[in-house]
């Protein structure tokens, strides 16, 4: 694998490690599912900074999907992932946080994700 196409990035991917990840190791690292919400994200972010001349979007997009790809990574992967998701689903029906479905996309926002 390369470091483009890895679901660690080149550094051994330690917290410190996915700070510096390029945006295709992020892309890597994520649920398939995750990855189509990320591109979507991305092309939006790049699309707004290509208007604006100003980065802080791209920047932002691609902190926030870091965090995510980290999860992914330490979950032992999009299973392991998907496995988070649900049993933190769960805890939340459990606390009386019950959600009545959702997407993706709703759930991580309401994550801060």
């Amino acid at each position: 694998m390369t470091a483009a196409t890895s679901p660690v990035p080149s550094g051994g991917g330690q917290g410190g490690m996915w700070a510096e990840a390029t945006p295709a190791e992020v892309r890597a690292a994520l649920a398939p599912e995750s990855a189509v919400e990320f591109d979507r994200q991305w092309r939006a972010a790049l699309a707004a900074a290509a208007e604006s001349y100003d980065l802080s979007t791209v920047v932002a997009c691609l902190e926030a999907w870091r965090r995510v790809a980290r999860v992914t990574a330490a979950a032992g992967g999009p299973e392991g992932y998907r496995a988070l998701h649900a049993e933190a689903a769960a805890a939340a029906g459990r606390a009386g946080g019950a959600r009545r479905g959702g997407s993706w996309r709703e759930v991580r926002a309401e994550l801060g994700l």
